[in-house]
């Protein structure tokens, strides 16, 4: 049985932790080493129950034994305001590699200045300009 578990230790490193078929502990970094190919835009479309809605996507490159999800974050009072994105990694069955990734966030405000994409505390991406599909 796999059990996970997101551990702070004095504000150094963040891992989580997955018990393996033997028992053995094995290490899950809480943030991928790497990451590329961020975007974000707002998709005002018309249409039939069309919705405002933001779109965040990118990729994380992520060890065996971990995915990753996106969730949105507050929203800065600029104006136009910026939007914090938040990246975590947690345990799972999932193989090595670069996995895709995408949020969206409905209703969407009409425009965005910037989307912020950060995990463990710093940020990792900025997406400017967010342009609006109308």
């Amino acid at each position: 049985m796999r059990k996970g578990l997101i551990v702070l230790m004095g504000g150094m490193m963040m891992t989580g932790c997955v018990t393996a078929e033997d028992g053995e502990p094995m290490a899950v970094p809480v943030c991928p080493t790497e990451t590329r190919g961020w975007e974000a835009w707002v998709n005002a479309m018309p249409g039939p129950d069309a919705t405002p809605t933001l779109i965040v996507v990118g990729e994380a490159l992520l060890p065996e034994k971990a995915t990753a999800t996106l969730a949105a974050g507050p929203t800065d009072r600029m104006m136009p305001p910026g939007q914090r994105v938040s990246l975590s990694v947690e345990p799972s069955d999932q193989a090595a590699g670069w996995q895709p990734l995408r949020l969206e966030i409905k209703p969407a405000l009409p425009e965005y200045s910037s989307v912020v994409v950060g995990c463990g505390g710093n940020a990792i991406a900025t997406i400017s300009p967010v342009v609006t599909a109308q």
